[in-house]
């Protein structure tokens, strides 16, 4: 069964590169298309843009129906398109020479409608819309750091309402008072008066007497008898306060991969490892069977961890990793390929 792999590049010159190393790997005019409507070399295997490229055309190649509006608008503004229509074994290193060129992954760009009667972008609009997602092309990790911000505010701890209220209270008391009364008593009398008594009793007289008397008088007088004082006292204290902080770190860690640190990519390996495979394993399977051995080998070569061990040092730890990822019998198998790879890339350093 045939499997369809699809390429989006920004520009001609890297879908080119692609072109030459799928060709470099026996793909050729069976199995490749391409299409750009950007100036510059052609390819053996390129369609005309226009028409080759149309959402139609695409699905003819083995695009899938949903993924053909994406990558025939991309041509349109200015990308170049490689498709690889391939043997299932065969998939895995299409797919493989393809992501190498960092390809636009589907979906990223806001191509999903693909305009019919619109015209293909000229040179200065491709350019325009490369710079427009030149952006998209790196992954940024922010570092950030908390800062802890220590000051103060005025809260409301409590208080104190005063309130001043009348009380109205009876106040009694006893008095003893006096009062004068004036009493008049007749009484008949018969006597004398001698001439002294009677010269005076003949001269006119007068006398006045007063009643008195004692009544109650209240009044009242405002006195101050007591006082409540309000007022505020301010105290100071010393408060030590603090709390955690967070700040990220991004770190870069060199890691095997495809020789990052070894100094030697795939691409300069993997003749040395076709050699290896026709000197030892041809006529048992095809060179793809081996291959996943092969890049395990070139992977783990590079990687920083067993920079200091050789093979036979490093041989129970690789086994144990191996099989995690295949099985018994595909160690025991392709255990050479995965030492010739090994060293391989060792001798890079």
């Amino acid at each position: 069964m045939a499997k369809t792999i699809v390429g989006l590049y920004d520009d001609r010159a890297t879908a080119n590169k692609v072109v030459n190393d799928l060709e470099g790997r026996g793909f050729g005019e069976d199995h490749l298309r391409y299409a750009s409507n950007e100036k510059g070399t052609r390819s053996t295997y390129e369609v005309d843009a226009k028409k080759g490229a149309t959402p139609d055309a695409l699905t003819g190649y083995g695009v899938p129906d949903d993924e053909a509006n994406f990558y025939a608008e991309a041509v349109r503004r200015g990308g170049s398109l490689v498709i690889a229509r391939v043997h299932d074994q065969d998939a895995e290193t299409a797919a493989d020479i393809m992501a190498r060129h960092n390809p636009v992954p589907f979906g990223e760009r806001d191509y999903d409608t693909y305009e019919t009667d619109a015209d293909v972008y000229t040179g200065k609009q491709i350019v325009e819309e490369r710079e427009r997602y030149a952006d998209q092309a790196q992954a940024r990790f922010q570092e950030i750091q908390e800062q802890l911000k220590i000051g103060k505010r005025e809260v409301v701890r409590g208080g104190v309402r005063v309130h001043k209220y009348v009380d109205t209270d009876v106040v009694e008391e006893t008095l003893r008072l006096r009062e004068e009364h004036i009493d008049v008593d007749r009484r008949k009398v018969d006597r004398a008066l001698s001439p002294e008594e009677a010269d005076a009793a003949f001269r006119e007289d007068e006398i006045e007497l007063t009643e008195r008397a004692e009544e109650a008088v209240v009044s009242k007088e405002a006195r101050v008898v007591g006082e409540v004082a309000v007022g505020k006292e301010t105290n100071y204290r010393e408060e030590t306060v603090g709390g955690e902080v967070r700040s990220t770190r991004v770190e870069v860690e060199e890691t095997g991969g495809r020789g990052a640190t070894s100094g030697v990519t795939w691409v300069e390996v993997e003749p040395a490892l076709h050699k290896h495979y026709e000197s030892s394993y041809k006529g048992k399977n095809d060179y793809s069977y081996y291959e996943p051995a092969y890049r395990y080998g070139y992977e783990m070569g590079a990687d920083k961890r067993y920079r200091d061990r050789d093979f036979k040092t490093a041989e129970a730890d690789l086994r144990k990793d191996y099989v995690k990822r295949h099985d018994e019998g595909m160690w025991e198998e392709t255990k050479d390929a995965v030492r010739e790879a090994y060293n391989n890339v060792r001798r890079a350093f």
